[in-house]
C-alpha cells in the first residue's frame, strides 16, 4: 500500500470507523421549504433536502451533502419584446458543520457547503448551464423527541449558473448567440428534521 492509499484509509477509518459504536455519532435527514432570489430581486421558491453526520470524534463536526430544487418567474428582455420566463436550479453539494451544543434540545449549528449546480430555462433555445455553488449558513434545529424536530437555516448561498442561448434580436428575424450568468442567492430553509 502506497503513502497516498494508506493516508486515505487512515483518515476514513478515523472520521466514520466509530459510526456504529461512537458515543455521539449521529446521520440525521433533514428536507424543507426554501426561499431564494435571483439577480434581478425576484423572489423563489424552491425546496432541500440534506443528510448530515456528526462525527464520532470528540469535536462536534458533521459532514453531510444536499440537493435542492430552486425556481423563478422572471421577466426576458428580448429586445422590442418582453416575455415571463422561468428560470430553474438544482444544487448539490457538500457540507461541513459545527455545533455549538449550547442547549440540549436546540442544535445551534454553523455550515459552509460548496458544490455544483445545474440550471435551465423554459424559454427561448437556451442550452442547460452548470456552474458553481457555494454558501455559509447559520442553522438551528428544535427536537421535540430525541429524534423528530423542526429546523431553519439562513445566509448566503450562491449558485453561478452560465449557458449559451439562441436569443431573438430586435428585428425578430435572427437569433444570436450569447453567455448568460443567472446566479441565484438562496436566503433561508426551513422543515423537518429526523435523526436515525
Amino acid at each position: 500500500m502506497n503513502k497516498k492509499n494508506f493516508l486515505f484509509a487512515a483518515v476514513f477509518f478515523a472520521l466514520f470507523a466509530g459510526f456504529g459504536a461512537g458515543a455521539h455519532a449521529q446521520v440525521t435527514i433533514s428536507g424543507g421549504f426554501a426561499l431564494s432570489k435571483v439577480v434581478d430581486g425576484t423572489i423563489g421558491t424552491g425546496g432541500n433536502i440534506y443528510v448530515d453526520y456528526l462525527l464520532p470524534i470528540g469535536i462536534p463536526l458533521s459532514l453531510g451533502g444536499e440537493a435542492g430544487f430552486d425556481t423563478a418567474k422572471v421577466e426576458v428582455d428580448f429586445g422590442t419584446i418582453t416575455e415571463e420566463g422561468r428560470v430553474m436550479a438544482i444544487p448539490f453539494l457538500l457540507r461541513v458543520a459545527y455545533h455549538f451544543d449550547w442547549f440540549p434540545k436546540f442544535d445551534i449549528y454553523l455550515v459552509g457547503k460548496a458544490g455544483g449546480v445545474y440550471g435551465f430555462t423554459d424559454y427561448s433555445d437556451e442550452e442547460p448551464g452548470v456552474g458553481f455553488a457555494f454558501g455559509v449558513d447559520l442553522g438551528v434545529a428544535y427536537y421535540f423527541t430525541q429524534r423528530v424536530g423542526i429546523f431553519a437555516e439562513a445566509g448566503f448561498d450562491d449558485y453561478i449558473i452560465t449557458s449559451k442561448a439562441g436569443v431573438r434580436t430586435a428585428g425578430g428575424y435572427g437569433v444570436e448567440t450569447e453567455t448568460i450568468k443567472t446566479p441565484f442567492y438562496r436566503l433561508a430553509t426551513v422543515g423537518l428534521s429526523i435523526k436515525l
